[in-house]
């Protein structure tokens, strides 16, 4: 058997070091990879912290090496974008990195760049999306979509049916009703509970949520 490919983690800030620990310990449906170090345009990123891992330059910089891989452990839906899309566009390939404690439902599709963190559960007959983060405790139910860069925070629930659009932003315990539509770049605050369809661009907060202008 060859070598494995290398995993560059592309962010070396807080959310990247918890990805560089749930990636030594994931499944990756079978693990074909293995951690290279970061990525990272602050060069201090690491300076001040335990380093669990090399810091190998900036991203402006990098240019993808033939037996590397990418994962985009940045938090805003926007700047991940543009970001993946740069490593795209100079001949980079995706991963996912799957945490051994998630749960995983039958005829579920996930796309390149994917994390699922611990204790994620994704249940039957979904589909995530380019760079969809599925972060801490957070469950999205049975038949449900979300599109790429969306980033799930820490303990939310996605309900059946929920149709997510693009860089959608969900802070910690938000809440989806059932069957509800949320169109593309909406910011759901912490704590937000919606039960009707939220338009592209709006940005909610409270229980019931309401708009903000």
């Amino acid at each position: 058997m060859g070598a494995l490919p290398k995993l560059v983690i592309i962010g070396a800030g807080g959310f990247g070091r918890e990805v560089f620990a749930w990636a030594e310990q994931s499944v990756q449906m079978g693990r074909d990879w293995e951690i290279k170090g970061f990525i990272d345009d602050n060069l201090d990123a690491l300076a001040k912290r335990p380093s669990p891992g090399k810091l190998l330059g900036k991203i402006a910089d990098h240019q993808p090496a033939v037996d590397e891989v990418f994962i985009c452990a940045l938090g805003v839906p926007a700047v991940k974008r543009k970001i993946s899309e740069l490593i795209l566009a100079r001949g980079g390939k995706f991963a996912r990195v799957i945490h051994r404690s998630v749960v995983l439902g039958h005829e579920v599709e996930l796309a390149d760049g994917v994390i699922l963190c611990p204790n994620a559960v994704v249940s039957a007959n979904n589909r995530l999306g380019r760079g969809v983060v599925v972060n801490l405790n957070s469950t999205v139910d049975h038949d449900a979509e979300v599109g790429d860069w969306t980033q799930i925070n820490c303990h939310c629930d996605l309900t059946g049916g929920v149709i997510v659009g693009r860089e959608v932003w969900f802070g910690s315990h938000v809440a989806i009703a059932p069957g509800v539509r949320v169109g593309d770049e909406a910011y759901l605050g912490t704590g937000t509970v919606i039960f009707r369809d939220v338009e592209p661009k709006a940005k909610m907060f409270g229980v019931p949520a309401r708009r903000i202008e």
